[in-house]
């Protein structure tokens, strides 16, 4: 897949320098949070903000081999996480329920600390099998994208939760906006079914982040990214804010709706596929 950014190829050093891009302003947000902020609901349901800074908090420890206990939970209580993955997320929420806010955010200072020396000891190839999220084993490379990807969304529902806009051009932003390119493709082909040929071009216009990408069905059935054609079927323009929101299944912001040219049904339909997050 064509780079969108010199990160789409980065070195092993460059991606942990992406993950802290994300997971120390994280932190400061997390930290500056008002007790009534701290407690609020987030915008992911069934969460409040300190449950979603729990999550990253219990993933990191996760990734340290510190396995998160197994609380009995009524899951019939808990309609959002319903799922295998939802469940596992759940459980280091759920343990940290009313622990104080310092309490929280001094763990995960110190969880970012023990994370950075652990990254720091690894050996520098991308491809090597190591622990990911829940114990599943998955290539270092993979393992540190995801985690970009994770804490700087999760990093924007804060921000969207308190209506503090921000780290929109960060290298993790950039890691992100790759991971969500990746998935176009087949939500093109697969999920939409567009017909061999279709072209769908989306452009990006910041704040932050940039960029123009086309994907193609082929004659397999496969979306492909290709040079962008004069006349795609589908063209559709939105800000970053937006492209990562519909990205990760979030309402995008108001007033911001992509801007459709083409074929409108088309277009219709992989706006509502877009979400490529687990």
């Amino acid at each position: 897949m064509p780079a969108i950014s010199q990160l789409s190829d980065a070195t092993y050093p460059r991606l942990i320098d992406a993950w802290i891009s994300a997971v120390e302003p994280f932190a400061d947000l997390a930290e500056s949070l008002t007790p009534q902020q701290w407690s609020a609901p987030s915008i992911l349901p069934g969460w409040t903000n300190a449950d979603v800074v729990a999550h990253v908090v219990g993933i990191e420890r996760d990734l340290l081999g510190d396995t998160t206990p197994s609380p009995e939970l009524d899951w019939a209580e808990l309609p959002h996480a319903q799922d295998l993955f939802s469940r596992y997320t759940e459980l280091a929420v759920a343990i940290r329920r009313g622990e104080a806010q310092a309490e929280v955010c001094a763990e995960l200072r110190k969880t970012i600390a023990a994370r950075r020396e652990a990254l720091a000891k690894e050996p520098g190839a991308l491809g090597d099998i190591v622990r990911g999220p829940g114990g599943w084993e998955l290539p270092r490379g993979v393992v540190i994208r995801m985690r970009c990807f994770d804490i700087w969304v999760h990093g924007q529902d804060l921000r969207a939760g308190i209506g503090q806009p921000g780290d929109l051009d960060t290298d993790a932003a950039w890691v992100a906006a790759d991971q969500m390119i990746r998935g176009l493709g087949r939500t093109w082909a697969r999920d939409v079914q567009a017909p061999v040929g279709a072209t769908a071009t989306v452009a990006v216009t910041g704040p932050g982040v940039q960029f123009e990408v086309t994907v193609l069905v082929d004659e397999n059935g496969r979306g492909t990214v290709v040079a962008t054609p004069d006349a795609p079927t589908v063209r559709l323009t939105m800000t970053w804010p937006t492209f990562a929101s519909l990205s990760t299944g979030r309402a995008h912001p108001a007033n911001a709706a992509p801007t459709i040219e083409g074929d409108d049904d088309l277009a219709r339909r992989l706006i509502a596929d877009f979400n490529v997050a687990p």
